[in-house]
C-alpha cells in the first residue's frame, strides 16, 4: 500500500519556513493581545486620575436644598438631616452606588453672609458639617454649644482670626443675632479630603464687586448644628456623595455618567425641591470624549497592524505552500483527496500556527491590564486565518480558466476598496464639524485610514507595471545589459499584488504613526509654553519687592528676568462695567526674553492693546494697577500665561510700578532659593510634564510608537519573504545567464533591478500615504485634549514636524535600503559559481 507524506513529514523536511511562520504568528499575536491590554489598564489609570486631578467639591455630586426664611418644612435637626442623607442615597442608580464613597458627608450654612456689627466689608456665615469636630484641632477654647433664644456661639478659624482681628470671648452683633466666640480651630490634619469639601473654613474670602475700591472680607465659622437649624433662618443645606477613585475604571465610565443623569431625574421627583450640583458629570463627559478618540485610534492601529501582519502571515504560507508543493502533488498522483491534500496543508500550517499564536497570547497575558474582546479573539483569529490561507493555496493550487472572471471580480472588487476609502474620509472629515469625527465610534470611520491605505495600494498596483515598463523601454535602448535584464526581470516578477498590499499599508501606517505621536509632542511643547508664558513663571498675589526682583535679576543660572503685573479689574465701558484682566508688560524685553520658543506674541506697536470686544471704545478707564485712561491702539487675542476667562483683556505697555509676576529664562534651581513667602513658581518642564503625564496621553503616544514599530518589523519581514519567495526561480534564470559570462557582481545588480522598481514605488508611495494622511484625516481626530488643551492644535500643519517625518522618511528608505541589500547579496552570493 502507498504510504501517503504526513504531517509531520511536510514539516520535518521545511522547518526553517515553519520557523519563520512560527515566529510571525508569535509576535502578530503577541501585539494584538498585549496592545489592547497595556492601553486599557492606561484608561482605567486615566479614569481614576480624572477624578484625582479635579477638586474633590467639583467631583462630587451635592445634592441642595434651600430653606427660606419660616419655611414650615422639615429640617429643623440635624437628625433630620441625617435621614434625609440616607434618602439620597437610596435613590441611587445601582452603577452610581457602586463607585460612591460610604462615607457620609452633609452641612447646612446661612445662604448667605451676614454683616458683623454693621461694619462694612466685614462679613460672617455660619455653618455646621458633619463630622467636623473629629477635623478640628483647638488652638484657643473649645467647640460651640447649645445657644438660647437670639444668642449662638461659633468657632472661629485660626488664620481668620488672626486677619480679622477676632479673639476667643468676642462678642459681635450679626442682624439680630448675638454670637459669642467660644474657640479657634485649625485643621487637625490639612491633607484629610474633609477639608477639600469645606475649604471655606481655613482661609477667609475677599470677594470684590463691580466698582468697589475695597474687598468684602468673608469668614465662615462653625456652630451648634440643631440651634443653626431650628433658627429662623435662611438655610442651605448640602448632601455631598463622593464618587471613589478606585471604583472607577474605563469600563463603567458609561454607566456612571448615565446614572449621575438619572439620578438628577429621580431628585426632581421628590416632594422636596432639591437640586443636583455637581461637576462629575462633565468630568466624565469629558473624559469619554478622550476615550473614544483615543480607543478609536487604536482601533485604527490595530486594524492596520491586523492587517498587514496576516497579509506577512500570508507570505510566509505561501513561501511554505510553494516548498511542498512537490509533496502535495505527489500524494495526489498517488491517489490522495483533494481533501486529503487540502488537511495535509492545512493542518501543518495549524501545528505551527496554533501553537504559536497560543504562545503569544499567554506571553500577552503578562501585560498588566483587563483583556479586552480584540485580546482575547484577536490571537485565534490569526491563526484561523493563517490555516484558512493554506487550505485555500492548496484548494486552488490546480484551478484555472475564467480568468476573465476573475479580472472582472477583481476590477470590482478594487474599486469598491477605492469607493470605500474616499467615503469613509469625507465622512470622517465632514462628521468632524458637529459630531466628534472619529471619536464618534462609527465602525465605518475607523478603518479609513486603513482603507485609505489600501487604495494608495491599489493605485500602485495598477500604475506600477506601467512605469517599469517605461523604464524597460529605455533601458532597452541602451548598451548596457544588466539594466535591461534587470528591468525584464522586474516585468515578469509574479504575485506582486499580495506583497505591495502588505508592505504599502506597513509603511503608510507606521509613518503616519510616527508622524501623529512627533505631531503630538509638538503639540504639547506649544501647549506648555502658551501655559506658563515663560522657561520659568513666578507668581505673588502680595507683590514682589524690588529687592527680590534685584536679587534674581544677578542670581548665577539667570539670564534674563521681564517684571510684569496681572489682574483683574472692571474697564468703565457701559453700564456697571465689563470686567477684565490686565496684563503690564514691557513686549519688547518679552519677545527678547521668548526668541526661539514656539510663542506668538503681539507684534510690535505703541499704546494698548485689547481684547475685540473693547476695541469699539475710543477710551475707557480702569483701577488697576493703577487709575488709567486705556486708549486702544490695537487688538490682542491671548497673552501667554493668562488663563482665558469669560472677561476682557488689556495688555498695557511698558514695566509696571508695582510687580507681581516675573517671566524669566534660566535655572529653576537658581530662583527658588529667592522666592519670598506666599511665590508660586511654574516651569515649562513642569507643565509639559503635567501634559505628557496623563494616563490617557502617556498611553495613546506608547500605542503609537508600539504599532509603528510593530508595523516596521512586519514590513521588513513582508520584504524578505517576496525576496525569498522567488529564491529558486531567480537562480534558474541567473543560472543560465551566469554560464553565459554573468559575473557575480552583475548577478548581485540584475537581481536589485528586478525588486527595486516595484519595492521603491511601494516604499515612496507608502511614505507619501503616511505623510499626508494627517492632512486628509486630520480634521476629523481632534486630538486637541492630548495637547493640554489647545483646541485645533494638531491641524495638517501641526502633525507635520520635520524631524518625525524625517525618521518616517529614514524607515522607508531603511526598509528599501535592507531589501535592496539583501537581494544584492543573496543574488551575487548564490551565483559566484
Amino acid at each position: 500500500m502507498i504510504r501517503l507524506l504526513g504531517v509531520h513529514r511536510l514539516l520535518g523536511v521545511h522547518k526553517g519556513v515553519a520557523a519563520l511562520l512560527a515566529a510571525l504568528v508569535f509576535g502578530a499575536a503577541l501585539v494584538v493581545s498585549a496592545l489592547p491590554r497595556m492601553v486599557e489598564s492606561s484608561l482605567d489609570a486615566a479614569a481614576r486620575a480624572v477624578v484625582a486631578a479635579a477638586p474633590p467639591g467639583t467631583a462630587s455630586l451635592a445634592v441642595q436644598f434651600t430653606r427660606q426664611l419660616f419655611d414650615p418644612r422639615a429640617m429643623r435637626t440635624t437628625a433630620q438631616v441625617a435621614e434625609a442623607d440616607a434618602t439620597w442615597r437610596a435613590l441611587l442608580p445601582p452603577a452610581l452606588r457602586e463607585v460612591a464613597d460610604p462615607g457620609a458627608l452633609y452641612d447646612f450654612a446661612t445662604s448667605s453672609p451676614i454683616l458683623i456689627n454693621d461694619q462694612a466689608h466685614r462679613y460672617l456665615t455660619l455653618k455646621w458639617a458633619s463630622g467636623a469636630d473629629r477635623h478640628v484641632r483647638w488652638v484657643e477654647g473649645g467647640p460651640p454649644g447649645p445657644g438660647s433664644g437670639s444668642r449662638v456661639e461659633v468657632a472661629v478659624p485660626a488664620v481668620a482670626a488672626s486677619e480679622m482681628s477676632i479673639r476667643t470671648g468676642d462678642t459681635f452683633r450679626l442682624g439680630d443675632l448675638t454670637a459669642k466666640v467660644t474657640g479657634l480651630f485649625e485643621p487637625a490634619r490639612p491633607a484629610d479630603r474633609f477639608w477639600a469639601l469645606e475649604p471655606e473654613l481655613t482661609y477667609v474670602i475677599h470677594h470684590r464687586v463691580p466698582l468697589a475700591m475695597e474687598d468684602d472680607l468673608i469668614v465662615t465659622a462653625l456652630t451648634d448644628g440643631d440651634t443653626l437649624a431650628g433658627a429662623e433662618l435662611p438655610l442651605v443645606f448640602r448632601w455631598l456623595v463622593t464618587p471613589a477613585q478606585d471604583r472607577l475604571s474605563a469600563g463603567n465610565a458609561a454607566a456612571v455618567l448615565a446614572a449621575t443623569e438619572e439620578f438628577g431625574r429621580r431628585l426632581g421627583r421628590q416632594d422636596l425641591e432639591v437640586t443636583l450640583s455637581t461637576g462629575f458629570d462633565r468630568i466624565l463627559g469629558e473624559y469619554l470624549e478622550r476615550l473614544a478618540v483615543t480607543r478609536a485610534l487604536i482601533t485604527v492601529f490595530l486594524t492596520g497592524l491586523a492587517v498587514v501582519c496576516l497579509g506577512t502571515t500570508a507570505l510566509a504560507v505561501l513561501l511554505f505552500y510553494r516548498r511542498v508543493r512537490g509533496d502535495l502533488l505527489l500524494m495526489r498522483a498517488r491517489g490522495a483527496s483533494l481533501a486529503r491534500v487540502v488537511s495535509a496543508c492545512g493542518g501543518a500550517v495549524a501545528l505551527v500556527a496554533v501553537p504559536a499564536a497560543a504562545a503569544g497570547q499567554v506571553a500577552a497575558g503578562f501585560v498588566p491590564g483587563a483583556p479586552t474582546a480584540v485580546a482575547r479573539l484577536g490571537p485565534a483569529a490569526l491563526a484561523a486565518g493563517t490555516v484558512a490561507i493554506a487550505c485555500a493555496a492548496a484548494a486552488l493550487s490546480r484551478s484555472g480558466g475564467r480568468r476573465n472572471g476573475n479580472a472582472l471580480r477583481r476590477i470590482v472588487l478594487e474599486l469598491l476598496v477605492l469607493v470605500l476609502a474616499v467615503a469613509s474620509v469625507h465622512l470622517l472629515r465632514t462628521r468632524s464639524l458637529g459630531t466628534g469625527g472619529l471619536g464618534t465610534g462609527d465602525a465605518f470611520l475607523a478603518p479609513a485610514p486603513v482603507l485609505l491605505a489600501l487604495a494608495a495600494a491599489l493605485v500602485v498596483l495598477r500604475a506600477g507595471p506601467a512605469l517599469i515598463h517605461l523604464a524597460f523601454r529605455a533601458a532597452a535602448r541602451r548598451s548596457g545589459a544588466v539594466p535591461f535584464l534587470g528591468l525584464a526581470a522586474a516585468r515578469a516578477v509574479p504575485g506582486a499584488a499580495l506583497p505591495v498590499l502588505t508592505l504599502l499599508p506597513a509603511v503608510t501606517l507606521a509613518a503616519y504613526g510616527m508622524v501623529t505621536a512627533g505631531g503630538l509632542e509638538e503639540a504639547q511643547r506649544q501647549a506648555a509654553w502658551e501655559r506658563i508664558g515663560a522657561e520659568i513663571r513666578v507668581e505673588r498675589a502680595q507683590g514682589i519687592a524690588p529687592e527680590t526682583l534685584e536679587q534674581i535679576v544677578h542670581a548665577p543660572g539667570v539670564r534674563a528676568v521681564v517684571p510684569a503685573a496681572v489682574g483683574t479689574t472692571v474697564a468703565e465701558v457701559g453700564f456697571g462695567g465689563r470686567p477684565a484682566t490686565v496684563v503690564a508688560v514691557d513686549l519688547d524685553a518679552y519677545r527678547r526674553l521668548v526668541a526661539g520658543s514656539p510663542l506668538h506674541l503681539p507684534p510690535p506697536g505703541t499704546g494698548a492693546l485689547v481684547s475685540r470686544d473693547l476695541s469699539a471704545a475710543g477710551s475707557f478707564d480702569i483701577g488697576w494697577p493703577a487709575r488709567t485712561t486705556v486708549t486702544p491702539a490695537g487688538t490682542v487675542d491671548a497673552m501667554p500665561g493668562v488663563a482665558p476667562g469669560d472677561g476682557a483683556l488689556i495688555v498695557l505697555p511698558g514695566a509696571p510700578a508695582q510687580v507681581n509676576t516675573l517671566l524669566i529664562a534660566g535655572d529653576p534651581a537658581a530662583v527658588r532659593p529667592l522666592l519670598p513667602a506666599g511665590a508660586n513658581m511654574t516651569t515649562v518642564a513642569g507643565a509639559l510634564a503635567e501634559i505628557t503625564g496623563a494616563p490617557l496621553t502617556a498611553a495613546l503616544t506608547v500605542a503609537l510608537r508600539v504599532a509603528a514599530a510593530a508595523l516596521a518589523a512586519y514590513a521588513l519581514a513582508a520584504v524578505a519573504i517576496t525576496l525569498t519567495g522567488g529564491a529558486a526561480r531567480r537562480a534558474e534564470d541567473l543560472g543560465l545567464l551566469r554560464a553565459l559570462g554573468l559575473t557575480r557582481r552583475q548577478a548581485g545588480l540584475v537581481t536589485v533591478l528586478e525588486a527595486a522598481p516595484l519595492l521603491v514605488l511601494t516604499a515612496v508611495a507608502g511614505l507619501a500615504a503616511g505623510l499626508a494622511m494627517p492632512a486628509l484625516i486630520g480634521p476629523g481626530i481632534d486630538l486637541s485634549a492630548y495637547a493640554g488643551g489647545r483646541h485645533g492644535a494638531l491641524t495638517g500643519a501641526a502633525l507635520l514636524p520635520v524631524l518625525p517625518g524625517a525618521v518616517a522618511g529614514a524607515l522607508a528608505a531603511g526598509v528599501a535600503a535592507v531589501a535592496l541589500v539583501g537581494a544584492y547579496w543573496g543574488g551575487s552570493r548564490g551565483h559566484a559559481g
